[in-house]
This record gives structure tokens, C-alpha cells and sequence, in this order.
């Protein structure tokens, strides 16, 4: 084997590698929390090395970024097409029914986002840059749908936008406390107030 693909071969190892962590972590990450561990201690939630773990990510936050990016990498092509088929006031409550069935994710989500608010926490600029986009890409579907005339009269899609995350965000909040909330239902019925 040529010392190029040795090179090829290792690399390919290592994301392979780097790949099974990022997957295990966001597992252990939606179901136990983040702060809690120190790169050992996740290590051995992991059922890998400190080692292998430093040396791939380097620290527990760099870890929960790779987690947050990866998962907005699988998601978003997703979510988009949901959004781009069935527009804004039908597709969002489908998006949150999915998200029903990963409770973990939710929770992750939650957690960090109340966590996040510290400038000092690891992931505060993550989640900032985040919020932004997820308010910016509502106000885009906002703008689409009253473009189209299904956005009742007389709303403004920048305000409507940070109502309609602030909705999002607090209904899932209360059905992590209570799972009887059936957020879907209540965003459909709040989607039907911004039809024109």
C-alpha cells in the first residue's frame, strides 16, 4: 500500500471514528445534559477513550458544537423540504410533530438554549447565531406567505416571526414538563390566525 493511501486510509478511519462519537454523544448529551461531565466522564459514557476524545475534538464544548452542527446538517435539508412543500402554516406543526418522537433532541435544545444565555458557556455564540437564523428563516417564510396573499392583512412578518419562535420554543418547553401539551395543536390553531 502506497504511503498515499495509507493517508487516505487513515483519515478515512479517523472521520469514521470522529462520526460514531459525534452520533453516541448526542444521545448521551439529549438524555443526561451537558455540564455535568468532565471529558473523562464522557469519555466513559461513551465507551471510548479520553484520549481518542481529545484528540478529535479537544474539549467537551468543542464536542457539543460538533453534536449542534451535525445535527443541523441532518435536519435542516429536511425541515426545508417540509417547509418548501407545505409552506409555513402547514409545514411547521409537522415539523414539530416529528420532533414529538426525539424528546432527548427537545430537551438538548431546551436546555441549551436557557444555558446558552451565559456569555461564558461554551456554546453561547452557537446558540445565539442559531436563534438568529431560526427567527430569520420564519420571517422569510412570513414574507413568502403574505407574497402569495395567505398572511392575513396587516401583520408584520419581522414581529410575527419572533412571536411565532417564542411560541415554538415555549410550547415545547411546557410538554418536556408535561407531554399531554400537544404543541402541534396549538401551533396549527395559532397558524390559522395568521391566514389571510
Amino acid at each position: 500500500m502506497s504511503e498515499t493511501a495509507r493517508k487516505r486510509a487513515a483519515y478515512a478511519n479517523g472521520e469514521r471514528k470522529r462520526a460514531e462519537i459525534v452520533d453516541a454523544a448526542l444521545a448521551v448529551f439529549a438524555e443526561k445534559g451537558f455540564r455535568r461531565f468532565s471529558l473523562r466522564q464522557l469519555a466513559e459514557e461513551l465507551g471510548t477513550t479520553h484520549v481518542s476524545l481529545r484528540y478529535h475534538f479537544g474539549t467537551t464544548a468543542a464536542l457539543l458544537e460538533a453534536v449542534l452542527e451535525e445535527r443541523e446538517r441532518r435536519d435542516r435539508p429536511w425541515r426545508e423540504q417540509v417547509l418548501r412543500e407545505k409552506g409555513l402554516f402547514d409545514g411547521v406543526p409537522e415539523v414539530i410533530r416529528r420532533n414529538a418522537a426525539r424528546r432527548g433532541v427537545v430537551h438538548l435544545d431546551a436546555t441549551l438554549l436557557a444555558e446558552g444565555i451565559a456569555p461564558d458557556h461554551p456554546v453561547h455564540e452557537f446558540v445565539r447565531r442559531r436563534e438568529q437564523r431560526f427567527h430569520a428563516d420564519v420571517q422569510e417564510l412570513l414574507e413568502l406567505e403574505r407574497d402569495r396573499g395567505r398572511l392575513r392583512a396587516g401583520l408584520d412578518p419581522e414581529v410575527v416571526a419572533r412571536q411565532l419562535v417564542a411560541l415554538i420554543e415555549g410550547l415545547q418547553a411546557q410538554w418536556l414538563y408535561d407531554e399531554n401539551v400537544d404543541v402541534s395543536v396549538h401551533l396549527s390553531a395559532f397558524m390559522n390566525y395568521l391566514r389571510a
